[in-house]
């Protein structure tokens, strides 16, 4: 099924204008943009046995990015406003579908570093002020998940592009909030019924080098991300 809809998605993303060949002469400087996504399908992650603690994406040491600006010059890690944003059809495209639900989308420039050096920047706000405890069961609490606040938004995580020699290498760390899992039986996983609202973690950790201008995808059986990095001249 994985495969099924992954081909899918990706054959939905090729219908788009957006894709260009990237430049042989990349410059210093990129434009990054992100959309994370989740798959619908309430049988999404159900054949998988999932970790109590998945782990947490290193935010601590993460940069945070700067407020955009309406005319933003090259300023490193600053977010470009949406106004900037080259990956909108594909945003409406996920929303329009009903297979999956777009849950972040951001966009912001850097210049390129070695990978050994270069730093990783936060993407969008934890349930709390440092990252949940992984030393607690994944089903959090009611009042864990009370906690969340209005701003913190269903997935968040870490970005890192560097250089790797001549290419482009990208990490990501990203952590999705979901409903809680039954495990250790395939096929039959489904949200716990409960009066008080829990859920669980999920993590998405991979890298791997990449090509500018073109779309680059990272996904897992729960949520997936559209990566895109376009050289800024």
């Amino acid at each position: 099924m994985k495969s099924l809809r992954t081909g899918l998605l990706l054959a939905m993303l090729l219908l788009s204008p957006l894709c260009t060949a990237a430049n042989s002469s990349a410059p210093s400087w990129y434009a990054v943009e992100l959309i994370v996504f989740r798959y619908t399908d309430p049988q999404a992650g159900s054949l998988e046995t999932w970790p109590a603690n998945p782990g947490s994406p290193d935010w601590n040491s993460a940069v945070a990015l700067t407020s955009p600006d309406a005319n933003p010059a090259l300023v490193p890690f600053q977010e470009l406003p949406a106004s900037s944003y080259r990956m909108d059809n594909v945003w409406q495209k996920l929303k329009r579908s009903h297979d999956y639900e777009p849950l972040l989308h951001i966009a912001w420039m850097q210049p390129s570093a070695d990978r050994s050096t270069a730093p990783a920047v936060r993407i969008g706000v934890p349930p709390v002020s440092t990252p949940p405890a992984m030393s607690v069961p994944a089903a959090a609490s009611a009042a864990v998940a009370a906690a969340a606040g209005e701003n913190a938004t269903p997935v968040y995580g870490t970005a890192k592009l560097s250089t790797t020699g001549p290419y482009l290498h990208f990490d990501l760390d990203m952590i999705y909030r979901g409903a809680l899992l039954k495990t250790g039986t395939p096929g039959v996983s489904q949200p716990l019924a409960t009066a008080s609202p829990q859920f669980q973690w999920y993590r998405l950790a991979q890298d791997r080098r990449i090509d500018a201008g073109r779309m680059n995808y990272f996904d897992q059986p729960l949520f997936g991300v559209l990566l895109l990095v376009t050289p800024l001249k």
